[in-house]
């Protein structure tokens, strides 16, 4: 999937700016909008991870400020900053409760940090939620009513987007598509059930459960000998070897997406939606993805009615989150 080329350098000043910043294990990134949605400029920084939470804010209102000074605006230019973060978040207070690829990031106030930092109204979102924001303002969910936006990375990342809203749930918990049981008594998940899509169809599971047919199974693959000679193997790799014709990978990747397919199906009965967008690291697969992801889905959808929800990869790539915090401050703060 070649990502589109969307953040294009502008030193004109608008009315109405809006800072974007999205915080991930490996970078933060930062981007600017104005008020008709068009990007004025981008950043993107190292993420001080074993530095702790502090550096890490620092480090976030270091380039909020950077991207600033090289557009030539001030942050009094800004008319709100959203805000993409991972973890479990306290939506009414802005509070990061807790996040795994950060040590000692719970129960941080993130979003009064920053807005006392940069003296900008702020807004904190989850990263899954502004990635689909993204998609559904900017993306290959514009105009879209209802989108589902799944991240298939080492979890499986979600947000729907209905009639240009997030739908978070009564206890801010809803969209946990990743948590769908789409085989009862499966795969046993971290989270306490079983049979998980994540446990499925995400980049780590696939990862894994090729690495478990071939250790456990004694399977012979092209794939042991990545995985003698690094200790490991990914799901591109397990991509590559599919591509290649190795049987062993060709299973694993059609597992993932006959499961996937099933999730899918599952979000169309429930939210009947325009588009289904499949982000994250495997949705860089591109075809090899979307190809039989569309064709089990066919095949399984049910007979009354033809499919009608369409399966879209991101168009917006790696800057999805990043361009959803943008659009959330524009929607929270605009006029």
């Amino acid at each position: 999937m070649v990502e589109a080329t969307w953040f294009i350098e502008g030193n004109d000043v608008m009315a109405g700016l809006y800072l974007g910043i999205d915080l991930g294990g490996t970078l933060i990134k930062f981007a600017l909008l104005d008020d008709a949605l068009i990007p004025k400029g981008h950043l993107e920084l190292p993420t001080p991870v074993q530095k702790g939470p502090d550096e890490v804010i620092d480090m976030m209102i270091y380039g909020a400020r950077k991207l600033l000074h090289q557009q030539g605006v001030s942050s009094s230019d800004l008319s709100g900053i959203g805000v993409a973060s991972p973890g479990p978040i306290d939506f009414e207070t802005g509070t990061v409760i807790a996040m795994p690829n950060i040590p000692g990031f719970n129960d941080i106030p993130l979003r009064a940090r920053l807005a006392d930092a940069l003296g900008v109204e702020t807004i904190l979102e989850n990263d899954a939620n502004a990635a689909a924001m993204g998609e559904a303002f900017c993306g290959a969910g514009k105009n879209a009513d209802i989108l589902i936006m799944l991240t298939l990375g080492t979890g499986v990342g979600s947000g729907i987007i209905i009639d240009g809203k997030v739908l978070r749930g009564c206890h801010s918990a809803g969209a946990e598509i990743g948590h769908m049981i789409v085989e009862p008594n499966g795969e046993p998940c971290p989270c306490g059930q079983r049979g998980c899509l994540e446990r499925y169809s995400s980049a780590a599971a696939v990862a894994q459960y090729a690495r478990r047919l071939i250790e456990n199974d004694g399977r012979q693959s092209t794939l042991s000998k990545i995985l003698k000679k690094h200790g490991d193997i990914d799901a591109s790799q397990v991509n590559d070897a599919q591509i290649a014709g190795d049987e062993l990978a060709k299973e694993v990747w059609d597992r993932a997406m006959y499961f996937l397919a099933i999730g899918c199906i599952n979000l169309a009965r429930l939210f009947d939606p325009e588009v289904i967008i499949l982000g994250g690291g495997m949705a860089k697969s591109g075809e090899s993805l979307i190809n039989p992801l569309r064709r089990y889905f066919n095949e399984l959808h049910w007979t009354l009615t033809e499919p009608k929800t369409s399966l879209e990869l991101s168009t917006l790539g790696s800057k999805a989150g990043v361009i959803g915090a943008a659009v959330i401050a524009w929607k929270t703060f605009g006029k």
